[in-house]
């Protein structure tokens, strides 16, 4: 049933990747936590929210997606450290990516009853995990480039 919920979440994710992306550039511009985002390009941003969306399902259900999660935000903390966004606030775009996809899930009643809610947060934990292996790549890639 785990992988039916989580299917659930990660199609109605990836089918709404550009929507969830584009709020998310909305709140990440008006963040008084993420302020350099505003100067870069809003086709940017939603490309890369977009991006993380649509590759979510690959990155849940993959073998190693320790590997592909790595070789995925090692680009995403590239794309920040050339726009000169702070690893601080890198860090927490991506705890804003991995939000929205819920509240996006939530705001259109995707689980209804409680047991679908109850079943459902148990995908979040390999959603955390995923974006746990991020932060650690995020960080990594960022030291590297600042050598």
């Amino acid at each position: 049933m785990y992988v039916a919920y989580a299917d659930k979440l990660l199609n109605f994710t990836e089918q709404n990747a550009q929507e969830i992306a584009k709020q998310w550039y909305k709140s990440l511009i008006s963040n008084p936590r993420t302020k350099s985002y505003r100067k870069v390009r809003e086709f940017k941003l939603v490309s890369q929210g977009e991006a993380f969306y649509r590759n979510l399902k690959k990155l849940y259900f993959d073998q190693k997606a320790y590997d592909i999660a790595s070789a995925f935000f090692a680009k995403f903390a590239e794309d920040q450290y050339y726009e000169n966004i702070p690893l601080e606030e890198a860090i927490y775009a991506l705890i804003m990516l991995r939000r929205h996809m819920w509240l996006y899930a939530e705001f259109q009643v995707l689980f209804t009853s409680a047991l679908d809610q109850y079943q459902a947060s148990d995908s979040i934990n390999r959603t955390v995990l995923l974006t746990d292996y991020a932060t650690y790549t995020i960080i990594k890639r960022y030291k590297e480039l600042a050598k």
